[in-house]
This record gives structure tokens, C-alpha cells and sequence, in this order.
């Protein structure tokens, strides 16, 4: 059986235009029972190539971070310790091991949204197939998050674009505490963390915060993200959109108690691109968390993403 007819039987037109995805098979991490899904890089690589809408979409392959890039956010004693693999005080609050193979995929991570980051000069929508490591602070580490791809590729931009004003949106179910503390004095960054409440992490600061109760579901949740960017509109007109769309707000998620359908993650992701289209921002799309007890729900939750902005 076909498994893209039996998830979407009917042809979708996408736009090459406008959207194109970053990928590279450094992403994968094998870990084996750990919850983190280090190998959903590749699997969510596959539907898509699978899927004969996306024929005509590109596919980038990245470089890794530079050290130099790195330093835009992380401090030279934190990158110390990490290039040498050392458990320190820094790198020890960690929930993955750090070992040279998974430094690797974070520096071709951090690199993807880099440069998914630089290819908005030619499509609306780019969507890195990794990415959205929001625990990483400048100074340590986090969670499953080593480097903070977003705030490097958000400085980045920045230097290049001074003046110019970013949005974070982060829609993991976790907040997006390392962006927020990062950005916390920085006029020209607006950082947006809609996450569960009662739940890890210790929160800091976001410019706009949106704790929701456990069990939210699909009407309650859209509700509240769409009056979010209304408000939002008032404050901030942004050209670049950096949109953490984690498949873990997902109701079959073992870490979060968030009850979104596969539908209501849809038509969270749609509400994104409408309000990108409506302020004529450039958006890069990066996975985040997610953490299905069915793994490859994961998976098609990161592929419904891809169908939203690639829809034309």
C-alpha cells in the first residue's frame, strides 16, 4: 500500500516559488530507547521524498556552524567545553550525552537554520527539517539543546539587516526559555512562547507569554493563538518570522498534556502562514520538540508542517 495515498490521497499543488526545505543526514542521532526521537530527521526526509507533490520542491543541504557564527550568541567558556566534549557546569544540566557524533548533528542543525535563514532571500517559506533547540542559553546548556540555532540565525540576520525587526514564535509545548532569556533586551527581537503551563522548563520572560492549562484542546487552543497574533500585530510589524512548530502540543504526546488533533495542528500551522502573508513577513520553520508515543505520528505532524507552507 502506498503510505502517502493512505494519508493524503488527493494531489496538493505546491508552490516552488515560494517555499523550499533544508535538510542533511548529519541530523540523525541514534539513542536508542531514549525518549528524545534522535532518528526523525531522516523518517520525516522520507515521507516527503515519497510524496510526488514535492517533486518539484528544493532541497538544500547544509554546512555546519562556524565557531565564529556560534560565538554571535554562545560564550567562548561554553563552546570551550562543548568542542571538547567535558561534563562541566555548563554542559552537565544536559539530557542528552555529548559525545562528538551528536555535537556534530547540532552544528549541521544550527547550520540548516543558518541557512534557511539566508535562502528567505528567495522564497517566503523555508522549512528546516531540524532545528529549534530553544533550551540553549548563551552560557549552558539545557533539555536536549546544546546550541540555539534560532538566536545564532536570529543575531545573524540581524547584522545583515540592521533595523529590521524579528518575530520568534515558538508553538512547542515546552517555552521557548533560552530564546526568551536571550532576547530579553533586544528592541528589535519579539520573542512569543505559547507552551503548557505545568510544565518543565523554569520559565523566564518572553515578551509575550501564553501559558495554557493542561488538556487544552483544538477550539481552545486556536482561539487563544489567534488572538495572540492580534495583539501581537499591534506591537510588531516583522520581516523575518522564526516559527518553532513542535509536533508536541500533540494529544498523543508523552511529555506534554496539551490535546491538539492532528487538525488542530494543521490549522495551527495555517494561522502562522496566514498572519506571515498578511505582514508580508519571510518565515523559517524549524521542528523543535515532539514526542509521540506512536513515533511516526511525530513524523507526520512534522510532514503535515511542510504541506501547510508549501501549499500554494
Amino acid at each position: 500500500m502506498n503510505l502517502l495515498k493512505l494519508f493524503f490521497p488527493e494531489t496538493i499543488k505546491y508552490s516552488e516559488k515560494n517555499f523550499a526545505l533544508v535538510y542533511s543526514s548529519f541530523y540523525d542521532i541514534y539513542l536508542g530507547d531514549h525518549i528524545f526521537p534522535g532518528n526523525k530527521y531522516s523518517k520525516i526526509y522520507e515521507l516527503i521524498c515519497l510524496d510526488e507533490n514535492f517533486s518539484k520542491i528544493t532541497i538544500h543541504d547544509p554546512n555546519k556552524v562556524t565557531r565564529s557564527e556560534l560565538e554571535l550568541v554562545h560564550t567562548k567558556e561554553y563552546l570551550d567545553d562543548l568542542f571538547n566534549l567535558c561534563l562541566t557546569e555548563r554542559t552537565k544540566f544536559s539530557e542528552l550525552p555529548l559525545t562528538e557524533r551528536i555535537l556534530e548533528s547540532f552544528l549541521y542543525g544550527v547550520g540548516g537554520t543558518l541557512l534557511a535563514m539566508e535562502l528567505t532571500q528567495t522564497y517566503q517559506f523555508v522549512f528546516n527539517l531540524g532545528g529549534g533547540l530553544h533550551h540553549s542559553f548563551s552560557d549552558h546548556a539545557e533539555g536536549f539543546c546544546y546550541l540555539n540555532d534560532v538566536a545564532v540565525a536570529t543575531k545573524k540576520y540581524l547584522l545583515k539587516n540592521p533595523g529590521k525587526q524579528v518575530l520568534i514564535v515558538d508553538l512547542d509545548v515546552h517555552q521557548g526559555n533560552g530564546n526568551s532569556k536571550i532576547f530579553q533586551d533586544d528592541p528589535n527581537v519579539y520573542t512569543f512562547s505559547m507552551h503548557q503551563d505545568d510544565l518543565y522548563p523554569k520559565k523566564e520572560t518572553s515578551d509575550y507569554d501564553i501559558p495554557l492549562k493542561n488538556f487544552t484542546n483544538d477550539a481552545e487552543y486556536l482561539e487563544l493563538l489567534k488572538n495572540g497574533l492580534s495583539e501581537i500585530k499591534k506591537d510588531i510589524k516583522p520581516d523575518m518570522i522564526f516559527y518553532l512548530a513542535g509536533a508536541d502540543p500533540f494529544e498523543g504526546d508523552r511529555l506534554g498534556s496539551i490535546k491538539l488533533s492532528f487538525k488542530g495542528l494543521i490549522g495551527r500551522d495555517e494561522l502562522i502562514k496566514n498572519f506571515a502573508k498578511e505582514n508580508n513577513s519571510k518565515v523559517v520553520i524549524v521542528t523543535a520538540g515532539g514526542y509521540a508515543k506512536d513515533f511516526i505520528d511525530t513524523v507526520k505532524i512534522h510532514y503535515h508542517t511542510a504541506q501547510v507552507f508549501a501549499k500554494v
